[in-house]
C-alpha cells in the first residue's frame, strides 16, 4: 500500500478533530452537568428523562392543588369554629332571657344582642376564599350562600354539591361543604301542641273558655325526644294525637290506639310525663272530693306530636328576636302594635325549644368541622408524600441525565491531555521531510 504525505496529514488532522470533539463534549458535560443534550446522543436516556420530567411537573401541580385545598379547608374550619362560638354565645343569652324576673326592656336589650350575633353568623356563612368564591355555596360559588329577603327571611342559595380537587395521581379531595347540608337542612327540636282540654271539678262544675286553658312545656328534652322517636307515626299524621285523662290526683297517658303509656300522680297542679309538663288551670281543684257523692275532679288533655321540621338557624333566631320584643306577662294580656300576644309561659317554652334547636345546630356544625379537620390532616400527609415522591423522581432523572462532577472533571482533563499529545505528535511527525530519511 502506498502512503503519501497528504494521507499522513489527513490522518493526523482527523485525529486532531476527533480529540478536539472529545474536549468539546467533555467541556459541555462539565459546564451543564448533563450527560446528553439530544435524543441522538442517548435515545433511551432521553425517553426516560421526558417521562421523569412529566412526572415531576405533575407532582408540582398536585402540590400546588394540595396547598390551595389546605388553605381553603383551614378557612372553612375557622369559619365553622366561629359560628359554633357565636351559637354558644346565643345559648347563654337565651338562659338570661328565660329568667322570669327581667322586664321587657331587658328582653329588648337581649334581643338586640342576639340580633347582632345573628348578623355575625350570617356574615360567616357567606365567607369567601382568596379567589372570591363563597366557600359554603357548593358549585354555585359565585352566589352568596344566604341572602336576606325583603320580608326578613333568610334564603339558602347553595346547591348542595361539593367541589373536589386532585391532589395526587389517585386521590381526589373534597374542598368545600355545602351550606345546604350544614346550615339549611338543620333538624329543629321536636315539639308538641295542645288541641283541646276539658276539666270538671268534684262538684260537677265544668271549666270552659279561658278558665279551661292549661300551660304545656318540654320539661326534659332528652326524655321527650326518646318518647317522640318511639311513638311518632310518620305514615299517618292523624295518628299522633295523645290524651291525658285525669281522675282526682292521678293521671293516665294514652296513645292514639288507647294503650296506656304512663301513669302517675299530679303534684302541685302539674302533670310531668315523658319529658313533658302540663300545668292545670288554677280554677281546677284536682284534690277535692264531693262529700255527698264521693266524686273527684276529672278531665282530659289532648295534645299532638308535631311533624319534624327543618330550617336554618338564622330564621329561628329571627323568630325568637320577634318573641322577645313582644310585651309579655303571665296571662298574655299585653300586646304589641300588631296585636301579638305573648305570655311568659309561651315565651319560656319558645326560648327553651330554641335552646335545644341551637344545640342540634351546634352538633351539626361541629360534625362538619370534624370532617374538615380530618381532610386537613390528610392533606398535610399528602403534601409531604408529594414532596417526597417528586424528590425521588428528580433523583431518578438525575441518575439518567446528569454526570457525576468528578467524572466530568476527569473526562475533561483526560480529553485535554489527549488533545495536547495529539498536537505535539503532529508537530514532531510533520516537522521531518524526505531528505531527513535519505541522508
Amino acid at each position: 500500500m502506498r502512503i503519501s504525505t497528504a494521507m499522513q496529514y489527513q490522518n493526523h488532522l482527523n485525529y486532531l478533530q476527533t480529540a478536539n470533539g472529545r474536549v468539546e463534549l467533555a467541556s459541555q458535560r462539565y459546564n451543564t452537568g448533563k450527560l446528553f443534550q439530544t435524543a441522538g446522543e442517548n435515545p433511551a436516556g432521553m425517553a426516560a428523562s421526558i417521562k421523569y420530567e412529566s412526572d415531576i411537573q405533575a407532582y408540582e401541580q398536585y402540590s400546588t392543588n394540595a396547598n390551595i385545598v389546605a388553605d381553603t379547608l383551614s378557612q372553612e374550619e375557622t369559619a365553622l369554629g366561629q359560628i359554633w362560638d357565636a351559637l354558644s354565645s346565643i345559648q347563654t343569652r337565651l338562659i338570661q332571657a328565660i329568667n322570669g324576673t327581667i322586664d321587657d326592656s331587658s328582653r329588648a336589650a337581649l334581643a338586640e344582642d342576639i340580633k347582632q350575633t345573628q348578623a355575625q353568623i350570617f356574615d360567616l356563612m357567606n365567607t369567601k376564599n382568596a379567589e372570591g368564591d363563597y366557600i359554603f355555596s357548593g358549585a354555585n360559588s359565585s352566589e352568596p350562600t344566604y341572602r336576606l329577603t325583603s320580608d326578613g327571611q333568610y334564603i339558602c342559595q347553595a346547591d348542595g354539591s361539593n367541589k373536589y380537587v386532585m391532589v395526587s395521581p389517585t386521590i381526589k379531595v373534597q374542598t368545600t361543604d355545602s351550606g345546604l347540608n350544614i346550615f339549611e337542612n338543620c333538624q329543629l327540636a321536636y315539639n308538641f301542641g295542645g288541641d283541646n282540654a276539658n276539666f270538671t271539678n268534684a262538684d260537677g262544675t265544668a271549666l270552659s273558655g279561658a278558665d279551661a286553658g292549661y300551660l304545656s312545656a318540654v320539661d326534659d328534652y332528652d326524655q321527650f325526644k326518646a318518647f317522640y322517636e318511639d311513638n311518632y307515626n310518620y305514615d299517618t299524621g292523624a295518628n299522633n294525637t295523645f290524651s291525658i285523662t285525669i281522675n282526682g290526683s292521678e293521671f293516665t297517658l294514652k296513645g292514639p290506639d288507647g294503650n296506656t303509656l304512663d301513669q302517675g300522680q299530679i303534684k302541685d297542679g302539674r302533670i310531668v310525663t315523658q319529658g313533658m309538663e302540663f300545668t292545670l288551670p288554677s280554677d281546677f281543684d284536682y284534690n277535692a272530693t264531693n262529700e255527698a257523692t264521693g266524686a273527684v275532679a276529672t278531665g282530659q288533655i289532648n295534645f299532638t306530636l308535631q311533624a319534624p321540621e327543618q330550617d336554618n338557624i338564622l330564621n329561628q333566631l329571627s323568630n325568637i328576636i320577634d318573641d322577645l320584643l313582644v310585651p309579655s306577662n303571665e296571662y298574655g294580656e299585653a300586646t304589641d302594635s300588631d296585636g301579638n300576644v305573648m305570655s311568659n309561659a309561651q315565651l319560656t317554652r319558645n326560648l327553651a325549644r330554641l335552646q335545644e334547636t341551637i344545640g342540634i345546630a351546634k352538633t351539626q356544625v361541629d360534625q362538619y368541622r370534624g370532617y374538615v379537620g380530618a381532610r386537613g390532616a390528610n392533606i398535610d400527609a399528602i403534601i409531604k408524600s408529594n414532596e417526597n415522591l417528586s424528590l425521588i423522581k428528580s433523583e431518578a432523572k438525575a441518575n439518567v441525565t446528569e454526570i457525576d462532577v468528578f467524572q466530568a472533571v476527569s473526562d475533561l482533563v483526560l480529553s485535554n491531555n489527549a488533545l495536547q499529545v495529539a498536537q505535539q505528535s503532529y508537530n514532531i511527525v510533520h516537522s521531518s521531510t524526505l531528505f531527513d530519511y535519505i541522508s
